[in-house]
């Protein structure tokens, strides 16, 4: 077969399969939408973003975060943060459903779901990074870049392995491993959604909000330290960042979405949406608007495939894709 038709056949195999992702998403406005449920949601997340972008206690959230980092009482204020989010998005779905099972009645899909909330609320909190806060090592530079590398790759010990001793001391969410198994996903087709975000994280990457929060790398002169170029410990740097995204991945659609569904299907979606937005709230108000839609697809996506790896795929082109525009910018 000559070149241009093996490319020819390569762009349409791989534009029918984003086709199949369309339909997922068609299908479920189609047959799983209700209208009064994101309408009292959306309204909900409305309010929550405006008292904490937009009065006189902006960021509200900042300034739990920052006035108790070295306090346990900062795990304490983080789950009863995600708590509201998640039982006040479940009341709603189950007030304004005509079903006889409530989803906030259901005792596995709250419990389970707590628990899970839980695991989070440690993991944002990052008090596990506050014995690090001493060490300084022979380079003090060195020390915080390796910080800074340690608290993207802490989310193993918080989050990661808690969630898999959870799977395995139970039975209900076998054999998906969290969205793990491939379940013949066709994961290619996920790039060309990075395409097509491409242009609005390019403009978005002018702001000053955006600035102040990207890139995430922070220059600590630790590359003259060690006698290397920056680009190799950016990168490294970077590498442990995508980590990161694993654990988003595998908490929000793998644990909130295909696990917790085994107890109430499609309604798993929502809740995960209002809980991944307020987990943005420390980041500028244009990326927890965004999550909401963001989050929606990829929940969608998840709950449809059962996998993971097309948010992933997804979540980190976005996130590189952030950080190398500030990159540029700055």
């Amino acid at each position: 077969m000559h070149p241009p038709k093996l490319f020819h056949k390569f762009i349409y195999s791989n534009f029918s399969r984003v086709k199949i992702f369309i339909k997922h998403i068609i299908s479920h406005f189609q047959t799983d939408f209700k209208a009064l449920p994101h309408l009292l949601i959306g309204l909900f997340l409305s309010i929550c973003i405006y008292f904490n972008y937009f009065t006189s206690t902006t960021r509200l959230y900042d300034q739990v975060v920052l006035n108790n980092q070295k306090s346990l009482k900062l795990v304490l204020y983080l789950f009863l943060f995600y708590t509201v989010a998640f039982i006040v998005s479940s009341g709603i779905i189950s007030f304004t459903s005509r079903q006889e099972k409530k989803v906030i009645f259901n005792v596995k899909f709250i419990v389970i779901g707590l628990i899970g909330l839980f695991l989070l609320s440690i993991d944002s909190s990052y008090y596990l990074m506050q014995f690090t806060k001493e060490w300084h090592g022979e380079n003090p530079f060195i020390a915080r870049w390796l910080r800074s590398c340690f608290s993207n790759l802490s989310s193993l010990v918080t989050l990661i392995l808690p969630l898999f001793i959870l799977y395995y001391s139970l039975t209900y969410f076998k054999p998906e491993r969290y969205g793990l198994r491939l379940n013949g996903a066709k994961i290619i087709p996920y790039f060309w959604l990075i395409l097509f975000m491409i242009p609005l994280i390019y403009v978005a990457s002018f702001s000053d909000d955006f600035l102040k929060t990207y890139p995430t790398y922070t220059d600590y002169n630790e590359y003259t330290a060690l006698d290397i170029d920056q680009w190799i410990t950016a990168g490294i740097y970077e590498l442990c960042y995508g980590f990161d995204f694993l654990s988003v991945e595998l908490f929000f659609r793998g644990f909130m979405v295909i696990a917790l569904s085994r107890f109430v299907g499609k309604e798993a979606i929502l809740p995960m949406i209002t809980v991944y937005c307020f987990l943005h709230f420390g980041k500028p108000a244009g990326e927890a608007i965004s999550s909401i839609f963001g989050g929606y697809i990829l929940g969608i996506l998840a709950f449809r495939s059962r996998n993971i790896y097309g948010g992933l795929i997804a979540h980190l082109g976005v996130a590189w894709g952030m950080d190398w525009l500030a990159f540029l910018n700055k």
